[in-house]
């Protein structure tokens, strides 16, 4: 009896190792036009569109994924940290630039799609952390620790929960005060990550992998290798799990990961998927392929 037991929990076992997190319903390529090299793709919450960094230009274009038709958003534009309200209605993006000392300089922008009315929210600075957020037309960044909120259409101003990186530092900045995370001490952390309901963190630290943990620091999980985490829902996170010899990538997959490490491949085998994007309503999650070629995973 106690063997037919113990049988039956590592059956059990086995059976909860391989279930599935999410159930792909398709994956389809972003009609993208000719000359168009994408290499960070960010999607709108409600799936209906993607803003993707040009590799060979600066520019940030705005693609339909139902038709491919395109808007330029900006000439002078970053892949890294584009923000979508939840609208759709306006995008934020950084924008580097050099000043007379030949020192870069990052600006904080925002572009309003119907009209191309261009909007700055913090001016060229050289502090200016990697991490925002958005909450309806009040967008929140860090400066040197310092908050940055502004609204975009002349209400005053919302503060939102942000995780940030400065100088290689975890911060979380809540209600005008900064605080230096670093859950697992000093280290080079990347990617961070607020959760939907504002309780936890995703984030990467180089040399060890991807974690979880509550905004308090505490409460630590490890996801395994996971890069450029993006959470899907409160309770999975995707990212990419990639392998390169030193020049370039080898291989890559887009991975879903519960908070226990439960993990889940999305993509084939033979296909080098990265920089995961997902919407808002965890319905579609795009990623970029090296050739630059934009792909979208439907979910059920």
């Amino acid at each position: 009896m106690r063997k037919t037991l113990f049988s039956a929990a590592l059956a059990l076992a086995a059976i909860a190792a391989h279930a599935q997190l999410v159930e792909v319903a398709s994956v389809k390529e972003v009609n993208l036009p000719q000359n168009m090299v994408a290499s960070i793709p960010t999607i709108s919450p409600d799936g209906s569109f993607v803003v993707i960094s040009d590799a060979g230009t600066d520019a940030l274009t705005k693609v339909n994924i139902a038709d491919g038709a395109t808007q330029l958003i900006t000439t002078n534009g970053n892949g890294h940290d584009v923000t979508i309200s939840a609208d759709g209605s306006r995008v934020v993006f950084r924008q580097n630039t050099i000043d007379r000392r030949h020192l870069r300089r990052t600006a904080l922008k925002s572009v309003e799609v119907a009209t191309g009315l261009e909007t700055e929210i913090v001016a060229p600075t050289r502090r200016l952390n990697t991490g925002i957020a958005m909450a309806g037309n009040s967008v929140t960044a860090v400066e040197n620790g310092r908050v940055r909120a502004r609204s975009l259409d002349g209400s005053r101003a919302q503060q939102t929960a942000v995780v940030s990186i400065n100088y290689g530092h975890l911060d979380y900045t809540v209600n005008g005060r900064t605080v230096t995370l670093d859950p697992q001490g000093r280290g080079s952390y990347l990617w961070p990550a607020l959760s939907p309901d504002g309780t936890k963190v995703v984030y990467y630290l180089a040399g060890r992998g991807c974690f979880v943990c509550d905004v308090d620091g505490t409460n630590i999980r490890r996801l395994g290798m996971l890069r450029g985490a993006k959470w899907l829902n409160n309770e999975i996170v995707v990212g990419m799990n990639d392998v390169d010899n030193g020049e370039f990538v080898t291989s890559s997959s887009i991975i879903a990961s519960d908070l226990q490490g439960q993990r889940q491949t999305l993509t084939a085998d033979d296909t080098i998927a990265m920089y995961p994007s997902a919407s808002a309503d965890g319905k579609n999650i795009a990623y970029v392929t090296p050739e630059g070629r934009v792909f979208i995973i439907n979910l059920k």
